[in-house]
């Protein structure tokens, strides 16, 4: 299965711990921006800023399984968000996308039908059908 993370900046190391927990269990991991540097601020890197986004809406569009790691902030998880709910609008049962955390609830879209909400990753996880002792050993927390 293909994995797309969508979340802010600062969740960046605990999501390469989990996605090489991903692939680890055979999985592929298309949400690449989590190995990128950061482009802040934006207006001083277009050109690799235009070619970033371009690539995370083309992995959204391809991705089986989509994460947004909510939090009480954020902006491009949304718009990362609205892309996901376009694809299972279009295509209904081509990707799952799943709300993870305490704030996944904070605004309208977050709560359209489409959307599973869980707790935590390991959640997501254990819906997906992934044997989680592993990753309980990295012991995260989002």
């Amino acid at each position: 299965m293909k994995w797309y993370f969508a979340s802010r900046v600062r969740h960046t190391e605990n999501l390469v711990k989990a996605s090489e927990f991903l692939v680890s269990q055979g999985q592929e991991i298309v949400s690449t921006w989590i190995y990128g540097k950061s482009l802040k601020p934006y207006h001083e890197h277009v050109q690799e800023a235009q070619q970033v986004g371009s690539e995370n809406l083309q992995a959204i569009l391809e991705t089986d399984i989509f994460v947004l790691i909510s939090d009480a902030e954020g902006t491009d998880m949304f718009v990362e968000l609205g892309a996901a709910l376009a694809c299972a609008t279009e295509r209904p049962g081509s990707i799952r996308i799943y709300n993870v955390g305490e704030y996944s609830k904070r605004s309208l879209m977050q709560v359209h039908p489409a959307i599973i909400h869980v707790s935590s990753m390991e959640d997501v996880f254990v819906n997906e059908g992934i044997n989680i002792s592993e990753f309980r050993k990295l012991n995260m927390d989002f």
